[in-house]
């Protein structure tokens, strides 16, 4: 039985390649790749260079979005998620691990709604 709405997840990717992750072409491909392995559904996206380096991106989805924060000067990304589709967290750790060649990644789970059906409770 489902109990939220959607999953939020988010990655705090450590010890990042500063090159994979100061550009928007390698930032995007990984974005994109993300929702290629999940297959969501894209509606459109948004990236911003920052200079001298630095990105930040999101896609929106069907399902809600994806999007990235760099900070290629402290070798970090911050990555998350939000789908009302389930999907496998580990996966996404795997790609980004592999694809900005890190050695460290934190995530963190929030489950978004979980407290609907209690609320339309109280307002019945």
């Amino acid at each position: 039985m489902k109990t939220s709405l959607g999953t939020h997840i988010t990655w705090d990717v450590y010890n990042c390649n500063a090159k994979a992750i100061s550009f928007i072409p390698k930032v995007k491909t990984v974005l994109n790749a993300i929702v290629e392995e999940l297959q969501l559904s894209k509606v459109n996206e948004s990236f911003k260079q920052f200079e001298p380096i630095g990105v930040t991106g999101f896609i929106l989805l069907e399902e809600s979005h994806v999007s990235i924060h760099t900070w290629p000067e402290y070798q970090f990304a911050a990555v998350d998620i939000f789908s009302c589709k389930h999907f496998d967290a580990e996966k996404i750790q795997k790609l980004l691990m592999s694809s900005f060649s890190s050695n460290k990644v934190i995530i963190k789970q929030i489950e978004r709604g979980d407290a609907i059906d209690v609320i339309t409770k109280e307002f019945n």
